[in-house]
């Protein structure tokens, strides 16, 4: 699990995140809502590899993004998870985590320092 303060960013909600990801992701990874728990939507290369992203603010305003390299297929999930699928999947679950930090960390609508800039 990785997390990534954006900063005080009020008008930031899952919805407007998973938006900005759409946007950015389109024709690449597919973006959808989720009903997984502490997640508010995925972005999945395909059934095998995908990341979670949760939204969350705390009492004092900031805003963090947190997100979860993992199997975005429920059906797989119960069939292959676990420390098999790890052992397997690990590196491309890794590669497309350090793709949505990366993009996180230089999108201009998710950095509230770059805003005021």
């Amino acid at each position: 699990m990785a997390t990534i303060t954006v900063g005080r960013l009020p008008d930031l909600t899952p919805e407007t995140v998973q938006q900005v990801f759409e946007d950015h992701f389109s024709g690449k990874y597919t973006v959808s809502s989720t009903r997984i728990r502490n997640r508010d939507f995925i972005v999945k290369k395909s059934d095998w590899t995908g990341v979670g992203v949760r939204v969350k603010r705390d009492k004092a305003g900031l805003t963090t993004l947190v997100f979860t390299a993992m199997m975005p297929n429920l059906i797989l999930q119960g069939l292959f998870g676990g420390l098999i699928a790890y052992l397997f999947l690990r590196r491309e679950w890794k590669a497309l985590e350090d793709e949505v930090a990366a993009f996180i960390q230089s999108a201009p609508q998710l950095n509230v320092q770059k805003k005021a800039a």
